[in-house]
Formats: C-alpha cells, sequence, structure tokens
C-alpha cells in the first residue's frame, strides 16, 4: 500500500481497546513476578508524577531485551500504558509451540514436573495468542546460513515485518524489542532496521520506550528495575541508521543503576590494586550514588540506596563475587583477583564468565557522567 494511503486509512481506523478479560490474564501475569525476582522498582521521569506511559494509536513501545523474564517484566508495564489499547507481540516462534519449557529450560526435580504439566496443557501458546503475540521466526539465531544461500532471508525478514504492520493497521498497537535478541554482555546488542521500516510505512508513528535493568548480584534471585521513557519524535526524513542510533539512545538513557552494577563499575576502578577494606568501599558506594544523584537527577537510581537495605546488597555482591573467583576476603580486606580484571575473548553469556563486568556494562550509556563523578571523589 502507498504510504500516504496508508497514512490515510490508519487515521480511520478504530483501536482495538482492551477488556477487563484482557487486563486479568496479564495480571496474573504479574502477579507470579515474585517466582523470578526478589525486589521490583518501576522508576519514571520527574515530569511525570501520575506515572503514565502516553501511546496513543498507532504506536511503538520498545524495550531492551534481556532474557525470558521480560516477559512479566512487560505484565508490569502494561497498567502505566495509556490508552488501554491492546498490543501486537512479536514473539519467537517456539515459545507457541510444543514443549517451550522443557526445551529452553531443561529442568530438574520438580520443577521438571511442573513444567511438563504446563506444555502439555497447552497454557503457553493459548495465553501468548490471546494477548497478541505473533509468532516470528528466528532466522537469524536459528538457520540464518542456510536462508542466505537460498536467496530467501532478506524476503523472510520483510514478510515478517509487513506482518507486524498489518497489526498496527487492524488497530492494535505494537510493543517489540529493537534489538531482536538477548543482552549478552549486559548493555545492548545492534539495533534492528525494524523500527525504521514500520517508520516508512506510518509517518503518524508515535514512540515510546521503558528500559529493563536486572540485578543479579544483590539479592538471591534477580532484581528488576524498568525505568520509563516518554514519547520522542523519529524525524521522517531520518535513515535507518539515524533511526537506530536514536532508539539506542532512548533505551540506553532508561538503565538503572543498582546496588549490583554500581558495585561492579567501582570495584574495575581498582585495577592494578592489591586491595581496599569493606568499609571503605561501602562508604565509597554510598557517596558515588549519592553525587551521581545530584550532578544528576536525570539517571535513575535504585530506592535501596536510601534504605539499610544496601547493606545486605553489598554484603551479596561481595559473597557472589568471591564464590566467582573475583575477590577474596582478608579479615575486613577484601583482595581483588586477577580474573575480576580480564575480559573473556567471547563475550556471548558475560553474565556467566564476568558478572562484574557484565553489571558494569548495563551502565555503558552513562560512563562518561559517572567517570566524571568519580574523578571527584579521589579514592
Amino acid at each position: 500500500m502507498d504510504p500516504i494511503m496508508e497514512k490515510e486509512t490508519a487515521k480511520q481506523v478504530q483501536p482495538v481497546y482492551t477488556t477487563k478479560t484482557y487486563s486479568f490474564m496479564i495480571k496474573i501475569v504479574f502477579k507470579a513476578r515474585g517466582i523470578l525476582f526478589d525486589a521490583f522498582e518501576e522508576h519514571f521521569p520527574a515530569s511525570n508524577p501520575n506515572k503514565i506511559l502516553e501511546a496513543p494509536y498507532p504506536s511503538i513501545l520498545m524495550a531492551n531485551h534481556v532474557w525470558e523474564g521480560d516477559v512479566p517484566a512487560l505484565a508490569a508495564v502494561y497498567p502505566h500504558v495509556h490508552p488501554s489499547i491492546k498490543f501486537a507481540i512479536p514473539a519467537r516462534e517456539d515459545i507457541l509451540g510444543k514443549n517451550f519449557l522443557m526445551k529452553e529450560f531443561k529442568p530438574k526435580g520438580l520443577l521438571k514436573l511442573f513444567f511438563f504439566l504446563i506444555d502439555k496443557s497447552g497454557l503457553i501458546p493459548k495465553y501468548m495468542d490471546y494477548i497478541g503475540c505473533v509468532p516470528i521466526k528466528r532466522p537469524f539465531r536459528d538457520n540464518a546460513r542456510e536462508l542466505l544461500k537460498k536467496g530467501m532471508l532478506r524476503d523472510m525478514v520483510d514478510q515478517e515485518w509487513s506482518y507486524l504492520s498489518d497489526r498496527i493497521s487492524e488497530g492494535r498497537n505494537l510493543f517489540l524489542f529493537p534489538e531482536g535478541v538477548f543482552n549478552q554482555d549486559g548493555y545492548m546488542a545492534q539495533i534492528k532496521k525494524g523500527v525504521y521500516f514500520l517508520r516508512s510505512k506510518f509517518k503518524n508513528l508515535n514512540f515510546t520506550s521503558f528500559t529493563l535493568t536486572y540485578d543479579y548480584f544483590s539479592s538471591k534471585k534477580s532484581e528488576l528495575h524498568i525505568g520509563y521513557g516518554e514519547q520522542f519524535p523519529i524525524p521522517e526524513n531520518a535513515d535507518a541508521d539515524q533511526v537506530s542510533g536514536i532508539v539506542k539512545e532512548k533505551l540506553g538513557s532508561g538503565y538503572t543503576i543498582t546496588a549490583g552494577n554500581l558495585a561492579s563499575y567501582m570495584v574495575l576502578k581498582f585495577e592494578g590494586k592489591a586491595k581496599e577494606s569493606k568499609e571503605k568501599l561501602f562508604s565509597l558506594l554510598i557517596s558515588l550514588a549519592e553525587k551521581i544523584r545530584n550532578a544528576h537527577p536525570e539517571i535513575y537510581i535504585s530506592e535501596k540506596f536510601k534504605t539499610d537495605a544496601l547493606k545486605h546488597a553489598f554484603d551479596s555482591f561481595l559473597e557472589k563475587a568471591k564464590k566467582g573467583g573475583f575477590v577474596r576476603l582478608e579479615g575486613n580486606d577484601i583482595v581483588f583477583l586477577e580474573k575480576l580484571f580480564q575480559i573473556p575473548k567471547d563475550l556471548h553469556n558475560l553474565k556467566k564468565k564476568n558478572p562484574v563486568l557484565y553489571h558494569r556494562n548495563q551502565l555503558t550509556y552513562h560512563i562518561p557522567k559517572l567517570d566524571t563523578v568519580w574523578s571527584t571523589i579521589g579514592a
């Protein structure tokens, strides 16, 4: 369809508003967040005291893609979206297939039985289909070489994005992960060209974003932080690289400073030093967070820095860093081991290879500002 005609058609489309049943189904997923997360925080700009994520039709909502736990994170975002319009959500084709939980997680013990029963019930595919998930093949993960060899890769990708644009034309807003793959090194992967494709088809699209920050250090399980953005423009004449740059800037600026990633940033600053006292490191962590908050109020910072829970989070960080062989505890001193400062040749699954570097990488967008603040501390 000609873009100009499509623009006119979009104006006449009636948005598909949500129902009580739709909202209830998403709320169930949000209620189950305790299975995955020990803590959950949301962060909004100071200019948004009502905590509303504006998404008038037609809108695209974007977030960074970290892991499968992003699904209950989306359920947490949903109540803030205004107006309440149903979504089209690209989802891996295999998630909507048979035995996904067993294949993906390879569980053991009682969890294996639990996942087996869920898979056999067909509950996941039915639920995903109901909330608007669109099955998308994974050519970039599974069989890109084969498809490229046959000359089918480009056609498949174009077909998938055309299918998603059709859902917008039917009155749904679109939610997507513009990276298309999981974060592997803690920050963001390359932004795909899907947003540019949709921008070229719908001239009146609205854009907004939110950023998911997971802290795997500060608790037994992960802690989830959602940093909300605001509506932002993408110029009609922007090329694909400019669109990718805009999207990456918006997502990058939404990362939250947590006890885990700020402690990671801090200890990596001690390269070349053998050890430091635990009390001094904890004092530096508090001071660094306070100076960042004063100098850069636009950066989201975990509420944990305002409570006594920070001490427990710091102890958890040290214990996990010790268990991973990155530091050693000698009485009141923390000894920095060589492994802490080694960068793996392959950053794939950095969360396991060097979780300290993984967490520090979450702050990539903020690093210039953090370095300026750090220089004033004189540690």
